[in-house]
């Protein structure tokens, strides 16, 4: 009952968040209503009570941790270069900020689960966990959110960074140093944390989290049952 509940919280958080961001012209705004999408994909593999699902859960919320971050980095930077958050007053600013732009495009692609990238393999895991499960059509809405995810950040790569410059931002510059380095970084994580499901290392870092989570859920489970009885 517990696990049900969870997985009914998922699916409307990541449903609910997506349909917000997709119509978001604040590009703060946005990324705020993707947070909430995303924690539900944490939730939906916590949810299923599996393993597995655990294991998709656990993975997707550090996966989050760093392409969220890398996210509000970008947008951060965007804002300071140009004084806004609306996207339909932005474009063309890859031409001035290469870097930002660049970095942009890895988050982007990551948080919609785009392969290589580290938002991929744990969506996949929870995705194949869903389906292990027997709950299909859990997995089915996963992969349909992801590609509204797409479809909304992909409006935010057009009117951010493609497109036309607006001639107000034609003396803008590239953000200072140290916030291009901490871009920098986690992009690089962004597309090397998919290591972390490699035979060895799964070993060393997610699978005690996962055991732990696991015999934790087992006890609430039959602590809720015994009060019943």
């Amino acid at each position: 009952m517990i696990l049900q509940i969870l997985t009914i919280f998922g699916i409307l958080s990541m449903a609910i968040g997506v349909l917000l961001a997709i119509y978001q012209w604040d590009y703060k705004r946005l990324l705020a209503y993707h947070s909430i999408s995303q924690v539900g994909y944490i939730i939906l593999g916590i949810g299923l009570g599996t393993p597995l699902g655990i294991l998709g859960g656990l993975f997707h919320l550090i996966n989050h941790s760093i392409f969220k971050s890398l996210l509000f980095l970008t947008s951060g930077a965007v804002e300071y270069a140009t004084g806004t958050r609306d996207l339909r007053k932005m474009g063309g600013l890859k031409e001035k900020m290469p870097i930002t732009a660049a970095t942009s495009l890895i988050a982007s692609m990551s948080i919609a689960g785009i392969p290589p990238f580290n938002g991929f393999w744990s969506k996949l895991v929870i995705i194949i966990a869903c389906i292990q499960a027997g709950r299909f059509g859990l997995g089915l809405i996963a992969v349909i959110v992801s590609l509204l995810t797409l479809a909304s950040f992909l409006k935010v790569q057009k009117y951010a960074f493609f497109g036309k410059l607006n001639p107000e931002f034609e003396q803008i510059k590239e953000v200072p140093t140290s916030m291009k380095i901490s871009m920098i970084l986690l992009s690089i994580m962004c597309v090397t944390m998919g290591l972390l499901l490699l035979p060895g290392i799964k070993e060393i870092f997610l699978d005690p989290a996962v055991k732990v989570l696991t015999e934790g859920i087992k006890y609430g489970i039959n602590v809720f049952e015994s009060i019943k009885q």
